[in-house]
């Protein structure tokens, strides 16, 4: 029996993708957001893709009000530049190269079955709020400068050994969550979410703790606090004392916080991840002389493969493989052309 989860519930319940984008509005954080946010880019085509009969994706720019038809190769390219660094290790590109098809062909295939009318008949968007980011080669080519041509080798290095392959559970695309930072465990989806995924669990993440900027503060003053809340939650009940404005605080064993009182108001750790632009929900939070400081631990949704999690792990000498399989359990690996007609 196929797992029957919407992508869309799924990865509308996160926003800000990783630095790459995560996972999102979507799902990673990334694609779903990880990564370095994507800028819009491609080259519009109404011709076959290269090379004959090779599968493609409609994808939709909307800075430009277009749709452009790619190889699934091309896109791919363009896919893992936009959500991981290519200075990461090899294995780590291709395990999120292998994410990334994942991802896209899930939408490609969702669709299919159910046209979103905002894509105007594409099967993804390049804007990395809503689904994975996505670069085109001339805007690397800015980006990177004079390390384009090594740099872009080292990305299509790892989408050609990544072997064409998807990540599936019961013969199904599974939903290729991922994420930049985890707290040092990744979350279940369930937690995150509020329905629980087979194979988007908690597992240990280690290397996370050694990630840069792993662990960060973002104060603010209790005047912008309460203006952040109020403009999110304009019946919320703020009394006169900032420090009892937070109180309650549950977490999961990852430590994001689950849910807190805020002014009498039960929200989650994601809802005030949201009004405050936190990087994660993974916070404990203090209030002194006027300033209220949050200690962040983690970047991203924490659902999924966390991107310096599995740096970590193929410098440490694993391959993609067990990468994948250490942050999706229980899922197999499959050739992408078993699902494209």
């Amino acid at each position: 029996m196929r797992l029957k989860v919407s992508v869309a519930a799924v990865f509308a319940a996160v926003t800000f993708a990783s630095p790459l984008a995560v996972f999102l509005a979507g799902t990673p954080e990334g694609g779903g957001g990880s990564s370095t946010a994507s800028q819009p880019g491609g080259t519009e085509s109404n011709s076959p893709a290269p090379g004959g009969g090779q599968a493609t994706i409609k994808v939709y720019d909307s800075a430009q009000d277009r749709v452009m038809e790619l190889a699934f190769s091309d896109y791919l390219r363009g896919a893992l530049a936009a959500e991981m660094p290519p200075t990461f290790a090899p294995e780590a590109l291709k395990a999120q190269a292998t994410a990334c098809a994942t991802y896209a062909l899930r939408l490609k295939q969702q669709a299919a079955e159910s046209p979103n009318e905002s894509l105007k008949g594409a099967d993804i968007s390049v804007d990395s709020r809503l689904h994975q980011g996505y670069i085109s080669d001339a805007d690397l080519q800015t980006r990177w400068g004079q390390n384009y041509d090594y740099y872009r080798s080292l990305i299509q290095d790892a989408v050609d050994q990544s072997g064409g392959q998807i990540l599936t559970y019961e013969g199904a695309p599974i939903i290729s969550a991922y994420h930049s930072i985890s707290p040092g465990k990744t979350e279940t989806a369930e937690d995150i979410w509020g329905q629980a995924v087979p194979y988007l669990v908690s597992v240990d993440s280690p290397g996370d703790l050694l990630a840069p900027d792993y662990e960060t503060k973002e104060t603010f003053t209790k005047d912008v606090v309460r203006e952040n809340l109020l403009q999110k939650w304009p019946d919320i009940a703020l009394g006169d004392d900032p420090a009892a404005w937070f109180s309650d605080l549950s977490t999961t064993p990852s430590g994001t916080v689950k849910t807190l009182a805020v002014g009498g108001k039960e929200l989650s750790g994601g809802d005030i991840r949201s009004a405050l632009n936190l990087r994660c929900a993974a916070f404990s939070v203090s209030y002194k002389d006027g300033t209220f400081t949050f200690d962040v631990k983690g970047y991203g949704h924490g659902v999924g493969m966390s991107q310096y999690g599995a740096d970590y792990m193929a410098r440490q000498g694993s391959s993609a493989q067990d990468i994948l399989a250490h942050y999706y359990p229980g899922t197999a690996l499959e050739p992408l052309t078993n699902f494209l007609s």
